[in-house]
C-alpha cells in the first residue's frame, strides 16, 4: 500500500469526522468573508455621511476575531483527538515522524485548501444576499455590493493564520507524545486537578460583588468622570471571578449539598458527573457566557439605539432646519428661502430670526488665545423659549444651549464679565440650560442674554460680527431631504463667490463645515444609516454566536460520547434502569446548554440596567425590557432547539433500543 493510497482509505474510514471539521473551516471561512463585504465596502469608507461607521464596525469585528480563532482551535483539538490513536498505531507499524508530519500536512492542507474555496464561494453568494438586506434595511439602497482584493486576502490571511498555528501545537504535541500516550488516548480521561470549593465560592463573590459595585458606582455624582474606570476594573473582576466560578462552583455546590445528605447521595451520580463536565468544559462555557452576555447587551442596546432615533433628532434639533447668516456669508433673502422649499415640495410653516453679536477678544497674556463673547438681545432670547425673562441694565442671563442632562463642568461665564477696557461690566443674574436652538458649528453653545438696550450698547461700543441665525420649521420635515440639500447646494455656490473668512477662532474647521446648515432630516437619516449598519451587523454577529456556541457545545459534549456510552453500559450492569439513564442524559444536558446562556442573559440584564442609568433609568425606560426579552427570548428558544436535538442525538448513540 503506498503512502497516498494509506492517506485516502484513513480519510474514507474517518469521513464522518472529516466532513465536520471540513464544514467547521468552511463556516470560518464563510463567517469571515460576508463581514468583509460590509467592512471593506468603499462607498461605506468614502462617503462622508458615514465616515464614523467603519470605526464602529470595528467592534463586531474584533469580536468575530476572537470568537473564529476559539472556534478554529477547538474543531482542530476534537478533529486531532479521536486520531491519536490511529497515529500510536500507524508508529508501531514503523511510520517515522516525518511520515507522521507529511500525513498531516497532506490532510491539513487539502482541508484548509478545500475550505477555502468553498467558504470563499458560499461567501460570495450569500454576503450578496446578507448585504442587500443589510443596506436595505438600513436605508441605504445607493450603496453598491462589490468584490474587492481586501475582502479575499484579509478573510484567507485570517483563516490561515489560525489554522496553521492550530495545526503547528498539534504537530508539536504528536511528536513529542509517547507511544503509549498515543495508543491510550482512546481510554484515558480527563483528570480533575483542582478541587477547590472555597475557590468556587470567592468566584461567586466576586461576580456578585463586582455588578453591586458596578451599579452603585456607575455616573455616580461624587465621582465624576470615573465612571468608565470603574466600568473597566468592575467587568474584569465580573469576568475572573465567573471563571472561578464556572470552574469551581459545582465542587462549591457539592460541599453545599453534602450537608444535606438525603438530597447529596440522592443526586450523587449527577453531582460528580457534573462536577467533571464542568472543569472539562470550564473554557466553553465561560466564552458561551461571555459571547452571549456581550450578544444580548450589544444587540438591545443598538435596537434601542435604532428604534429611538427619532426621538434623539427631535430632541437634539429643536427646528426643522437652520443656518446662521453673516455679514458676507449665507445671506439669502426671505423670499428666496420660502421660494426655494416651495419648489422642492417643503413648505415652511414658521420662520424665525434670532440677532447675534458676535465679539472677540484677545487673551492679556497669551497672544494666540481668544476668548469668545455671542450677545443676544432679551426680546430674541424671550422669543423662542416661550417666557417672559428680565434683566435689568448691566446683567446677563447665562443661556447654555444644550440639554440639561448633559449639561456640566464649570461655566465660562458664572463670575461676571468686563469688556471695552474694563468700561464695560455684567453681572450675572441667572443660568438657564435649556435647548432651544439647532447646533450650528459657526456659533457658540453659551449665549450672554442682555436687555435690548444693552444689547445696542455692546453692538456700536465694541468690535464684532453681526449674525443672524435662522430657524426654519415646515409641514413634514422627513419629507424635507431634497429642499435640505438644495440650500446647501444655494448657501455653498453664494458663500465661494465672497472672500474666504478668517476660521482661526474656529480650530481652521472649513466654510463648509462651519455656514452649513443643520437640519433634523440630515441628523436622522445619518443616524438611521449608521445606527441600522451597526444593528443589522450585530444581528448577523449575533446569529454567528448562536449558532457557533452550539457547535463549539457540541463538538465537545459528543467528543466524549464513546466514553459515555462505555459508562452508561456499566452503569446499567449494576442496576441502573434505561430511564434513569434517560432523565440523566437529559438532566446533563439542560445544564450544559441553559447554565451558561441563562447566567449570559442575567449578566447582560445588569449591564443594561446599569447603562439605562444615563437616560433617566430602566423605569423611565420600559422599552428596554421589551428588547431585552425579546432578544434573549430568541435566543433562548435557539437554544433549547440544540437541547431537544442535541439530547436525541445523544440518547440514539449511548441507548440502543431492543
Amino acid at each position: 500500500m503506498t503512502f497516498n493510497q494509506l492517506v485516502w482509505k484513513m480519510a474514507h474510514g474517518n469521513k464522518g469526522k472529516y466532513l465536520f471539521y471540513y464544514l467547521c473551516n468552511s463556516f470560518a471561512v464563510l463567517f469571515f468573508f460576508m463581514y468583509a463585504t460590509v467592512y471593506f465596502n468603499k462607498r461605506i469608507v468614502e462617503v462622508k455621511e458615514l465616515e464614523s461607521i467603519q470605526d464602529a464596525l470595528a467592534i463586531p469585528g474584533v469580536a468575530l476575531i476572537v470568537f473564529t480563532i476559539f472556534f478554529i482551535n477547538y474543531a482542530h483539538k476534537i478533529f486531532m483527538r479521536r486520531r491519536r490513536k490511529e497515529f500510536g498505531l500507524l508508529m508501531t507499524l514503523g511510520m517515522s515522524n516525518r511520515d507522521i508530519v507529511k500525513l498531516l500536512l497532506i490532510e491539513n492542507g487539502v482541508m484548509a485548501a478545500a475550505s477555502i474555496a468553498t467558504g470563499i464561494l458560499a461567501g460570495t453568494v450569500f454576503s450578496r444576499l446578507f448585504f442587500l438586506l443589510l443596506m436595505n434595511s438600513a436605508g441605504m439602497g445607493q450603496v453598491p455590493f462589490h468584490l474587492s482584493a481586501e475582502m479575499f486576502i484579509y478573510s484567507v490571511g485570517t483563516f490561515l493564520l489560525v489554522f496553521l498555528v492550530s495545526v503547528g501545537i498539534t504537530l508539536y504535541l504528536t511528536l513529542f507524545r509517547t507511544l503509549s500516550d498515543s495508543l491510550k488516548s482512546d481510554r484515558t480521561a480527563d483528570t480533575i486537578k483542582l478541587r477547590s470549593p472555597m475557590l468556587g465560592g470567592v468566584g461567586v463573590v466576586l461576580v456578585i460583588g463586582s455588578a453591586l459595585l458596578l451599579y452603585f458606582t456607575y455616573l455616580n455624582e461624587s465621582n465624576p468622570g470615573g465612571d468608565g474606570f470603574a466600568l473597566w476594573i468592575c467587568t474584569l473582576t465580573l469576568i475572573c471571578g465567573l471563571y472561578l466560578a464556572l470552574s469551581q462552583s459545582m465542587s462549591f455546590f457539592i460541599r453545599m449539598a453534602m450537608k444535606n445528605k438525603p438530597f447529596y447521595y440522592r443526586k450523587l451520580l449527577f453531582l460528580t458527573s457534573m462536577e467533571n463536565k464542568f472543569k472539562q468544559l470550564t473554557a466553553i462555557l465561560m466564552l458561551v457566557t461571555v459571547m452571549g452576555m456581550v450578544t444580548i447587551f450589544y444587540s438591545t442596546l443598538l435596537l434601542f439605539i435604532y428604534q429611538s432615533t427619532e426621538k434623539q433628532v427631535l430632541n437634539s434639533n429643536p427646528y426643522d432646519a437652520a443656518f446662521v447668516e453673516s455679514e458676507t456669508k449665507n445671506v439669502l433673502s426671505e423670499q428666496e428661502l420660502f421660494t426655494l422649499f416651495e419648489e422642492k415640495d417643503s413648505s415652511i410653516k414658521e420662520h424665525l430670526t434670532l440677532q447675534l453679536f458676535d465679539h472677540h477678544r484677545q487673551d492679556r497674556y497669551w497672544e494666540d488665545v481668544f476668548h469668545r463673547f455671542t450677545f443676544m438681545p432679551l426680546s430674541d432670547f424671550n422669543r423662542i423659549v416661550g417666557q417672559d425673562h428680565t434683566v435689568d441694565e448691566g446683567e446677563y442671563l447665562y443661556f447654555l444651549n444644550q440639554p440639561p442632562e448633559f449639561s456640566g463642568g464649570i461655566p465660562d461665564f458664572e463670575k461676571g464679565i468686563s469688556l471695552n477696557e474694563q468700561q464695560l461690566s455684567l453681572t450675572l443674574k441667572d443660568t438657564i440650560v435649556v435647548n432651544r436652538i439647532n447646533f450650528l458649528s459657526y456659533v457658540h453653545t453659551d449665549f450672554l442674554v442682555v436687555s435690548d438696550e444693552d444689547y445696542e450698547k455692546i453692538r456700536n461700543e465694541l468690535s464684532g460680527d453681526e449674525l443672524k441665525i435662522h430657524l426654519i420649521n415646515v409641514e413634514d420635515w422627513k419629507g424635507s431631504a431634497a429642499a435640505v440639500e438644495e440650500l446647501e447646494r444655494r448657501l455653498m455656490l453664494y458663500n465661494a463667490s465672497t472672500a474666504p473668512i478668517n476660521t482661526e477662532y474656529f480650530l481652521n474647521n472649513t466654510e463648509e463645515e462651519l455656514f452649513g446648515p443643520a437640519s433634523r432630516i440630515a441628523d436622522y437619516n445619518h443616524q438611521r444609516s449608521s445606527g441600522g449598519i451597526m444593528f443589522f451587523v450585530s444581528t448577523f454577529i449575533s446569529v454567528l454566536f448562536f449558532f457557533g456556541s452550539f457547535i463549539l457545545l457540541y463538538l465537545n459534549i459528543f467528543s466524549n460520547k464513546d466514553q459515555d456510552k462505555v459508562k452508561f453500559q456499566k452503569l446499567s450492569r449494576i442496576g441502573i434502569t434505561k430511564k434513569e439513564i434517560r432523565r440523566l442524559i437529559a438532566s446533563e444536558l439542560k445544564v450544559l446548554f441553559f447554565f451558561a446562556p441563562l447566567l449570559g442573559s442575567a449578566i447582560a440584564f445588569h449591564y443594561i440596567v446599569v447603562f439605562a442609568k444615563d437616560v433617566g433609568g430602566i423605569m423611565e425606560n420600559p422599552v428596554f425590557f421589551l428588547h431585552f426579552f425579546t432578544i434573549s427570548g430568541i435566543y433562548l428558544l435557539i437554544q433549547t432547539c440544540y437541547y431537544f436535538y442535541a439530547k436525541r442525538k445523544m440518547l440514539q448513540h449511548v441507548i440502543k433500543e431492543e
